[in-house]
């Protein structure tokens, strides 16, 4: 949590963001439509080997800095 704390400071966002706890197969829509309409980044830790699907016209995007490989930001695809 530290480092995406400081991630987000190093990007200079100073606003809400939202971080899910992952356990594979899960509805996050709801969540996701929220920090979408509101704007916020929104990141998914995978707790397990699956990571739940990302919505429809959106996809996680690994954080590969992350030492654990396990945390991901949700990206909306672009046409």
């Amino acid at each position: 949590m530290e480092w995406l704390f400081a991630s987000l400071l190093n990007a200079e966002y100073v606003g809400r963001s939202h971080l899910i706890w992952d356990l594979g197969d899960q509805d996050w829509k709801q969540v996701v439509l929220t920090a979408l309409l509101k704007d916020e980044p929104l990141f998914i830790y995978r707790c397990n080997d699956q990571l739940s699907a990302a919505p429809e016209h959106c996809f996680w995007r690994l954080m590969a800095e992350h030492p654990s490989l396990r945390i991901y930001q949700l990206e909306v695809k672009e046409n």
